[in-house]
Order: structure tokens, then C-alpha cells, then sequence
């Protein structure tokens, strides 16, 4: 039994503190797959970090903070004894044993990253997962921001009237109250909607054909794209072997990245049904974009009472790009 097959199941409670946000939340910590998986009360996917970059930063009384970063975008306060002790051991054994001598570390380095890289290189689909498994989350911010800024240059900058802009964001945080959504809408979008690594973009022409509940499954079902690190698997493909192993290596991305056109696969439709059924909204409209794109969609178990997803100021929402 090795360690992380001991703690596979221990969970604990926890304070997520995530950049961009004054207050810290109360969260679900869990081990993945060599990984700390972040979730709120409510059982809802929040991100993941990966075990082998979580370094402790620091303590608070009897509480100890993380981060997976080395800009500390996110931090997390863990006070359970268990689950200190826990990361403690997985990462201790996925760090390996206590170094040898400097040389002999430079030699050993040398050879494993030539054998590494061999291995890669003559097996890409290694080098894209390795890519898509291994980006922190402070990354996948700046991949999602430097997306944004290329859409802009190709289509022009994003609307943000200010009524338009602050209805835009209520809507997000409405539809998503446990996580963080950043919408965009660009007037030139040539398709509906596109999945960033962080946010969504939105065509201004989709935005005044929808409806709130029309718009929500578009929404939700790009949102779970970029939780299921779609876009940043689509970008990885991009950049070929070579660039993705560079990418992999270095901890960086070449600027200028473009998101790619990718239709919801079944497994972000039922990503987000259960985001609107977690809050006892319809699914619905969802199933039937779903059936649009040749995907048969279950509902589950539907709530008698659910309701259709609705906001009130709607009408300033889709006039941001007239502003």
C-alpha cells in the first residue's frame, strides 16, 4: 500500500482563498490522483491542485497554508492534523528519497530529463497529457488572459458598457454563486461561445438571441469545458511535441494563444446538468443543445420543482455591446 492509497479517501475542511476575492471560502480538501481536489460545501468541483507542486507557505495558529504556485494566486488553510500529516507523507514520496551530492544531482537530472524527453518526443500524447495533468492553476489564469487579449486583437476589444458590464457580472455570479465565472462578449465572435481556460467568451449576436435559460446552458456548458481543461488540452496539441514538452519544462506558454473552436463533449453536458441541478434549475434547454450537437443527454433524477434559470436585468445584459 503506498501512501497516497492510504489517505485516497480522507477529507477534510478547509479555507480557500482565491485570487480576485476579498473573502475566503469554506471548502471541501480531498485526495485525486496525486492530487488535492478542491470542492465546495455543496460537492461541486471547485479546481484541483497537483500534490507534487503544493508547497507549504506557512501557518496560522495551528492551521497550516498552501500553495500550488509560486505566486500564491491561490492559498489554502488546512487546521485537520490528518489531513496535514497526509500531504505531508504523499508529498514526501512524490518528492522522492533526500537528495545526493550536487554533481551526482546534476548527472542523474541530465540523463533522467534525456531519457524523459526521448520518451516524450517519441510518444506525444505523453507530452499533452503531461501539459494538461501539470499546469497549476495560477498558469491557467494567464493562458485564459492572454487568450483574451488575442481574441481582442482579431475581433476587436470585448464590450464592457458599464450597465451592460455590471449586469454581466451578476449574471455570472448568479449562475455560478461557489465559483468564480468571467464572461466575455466580443461584437465580432464568429461562433456563439468559446471555452478559455478561466472564463467564456461570448458572440454579442448569441447573446441578444437567448434567453437567461438559453444563455445559462451555453454558459455552463463552456464553463465545464474549461474544468475539464479542454481548451488547455486543444492548446497544448497546438503548440506540437516540441512546444509542449518546451512548454512542460519551463512552466510557460508562448503569448499570443488563440482558444479553439471545440463543440461540449458528453461529459461537460453532464458537468454542467449537475451545476443546474445542484441549485434546482431545469436541464431542459441544456439536453436540448445537447441534441443539437448529436449528444443524447440524461436528465437524472429531475426535481418536481425545479425552475427555469431567470434574471431580472437581463435587457441590460444584452444591450452591452450598444453602450
Amino acid at each position: 500500500m503506498t501512501a497516497l492509497d492510504k489517505f485516497i479517501r480522507l477529507e477534510a475542511v478547509g479555507w480557500w482563498f482565491e485570487a480576485g476575492r476579498q473573502e475566503a471560502r469554506e471548502v471541501i480538501v480531498s485526495f485525486g490522483d496525486a492530487t488535492l481536489q478542491i470542492s465546495s460545501l455543496k460537492d461541486l468541483p471547485l479546481t484541483h491542485w497537483s500534490l507534487l507542486a503544493t508547497k507549504r507557505i506557512g501557518t496560522r495558529g495551528e492551521a497550516v497554508i498552501y500553495s500550488a504556485d509560486p505566486e500564491q494566486h491561490e492559498v489554502l488553510e488546512i487546521e485537520d492534523p490528518d489531513m496535514i500529516r497526509a500531504i505531508s507523507a504523499v508529498s514526501a514520496m512524490l518528492a522522492g528519497p533526500n537528495p545526493a551530492p550536487k554533481w551526482r544531482r546534476w548527472v542523474k537530472r541530465g540523463l533522467a530529463l534525456g531519457l524523459v524527453a526521448g520518451a516524450l518526443w517519441a510518444a506525444p500524447p505523453l507530452i499533452y497529457k503531461a501539459v494538461t495533468m501539470l499546469t497549476p492553476p495560477a498558469r491557467m489564469a494567464v493562458l485564459s488572459d492572454d487568450m483574451a487579449t488575442a481574441l481582442q486583437a482579431q475581433y476587436g476589444p470585448r464590450c464592457q458598457g458599464w450597465v451592460g458590464a455590471r449586469a454581466l457580472q451578476a449574471y455570472a455570479e448568479n449562475l455560478l454563486p461557489e465559483a468564480r465565472l468571467e464572461l466575455l462578449v466580443f461584437t465580432e465572435l464568429p461562433t456563439p461561445a468559446l471555452a478559455l481556460p478561466n472564463a467564456v467568451a461570448l458572440s454579442d449576436a448569441a447573446l441578444k438571441s437567448a434567453t437567461p435559460d438559453s444563455l445559462a446552458a451555453l454558459v455552463l456548458s463552456r464553463w465545464a469545458m474549461g474544468q475539464n481543461r479542454k481548451p488547455l488540452q486543444a492548446y497544448a496539441h497546438s503548440l506540437g511535441p516540441l512546444g509542449a514538452l518546451r512548454s512542460l519544462l519551463s512552466g510557460r506558454f508562448p503569448r499570443g494563444a488563440m482558444p479553439a473552436t471545440l463543440p461540449p463533449d458528453g461529459a461537460d453536458y453532464l458537468s454542467a446538468r449537475n451545476q443546474l441541478q445542484a441549485h434546482g434549475l431545469s436541464a431542459f434547454e441544456l439536453q436540448k443543445q445537447a441534441r443539437a450537437d448529436g449528444i443524447g443527454l440524461p436528465l437524472g433524477p429531475v426535481d418536481a420543482d425545479s425552475r427555469s434559470f431567470d434574471f431580472e436585468n437581463f435587457a441590460a445584459l444584452q444591450n452591452i455591446c450598444a453602450e
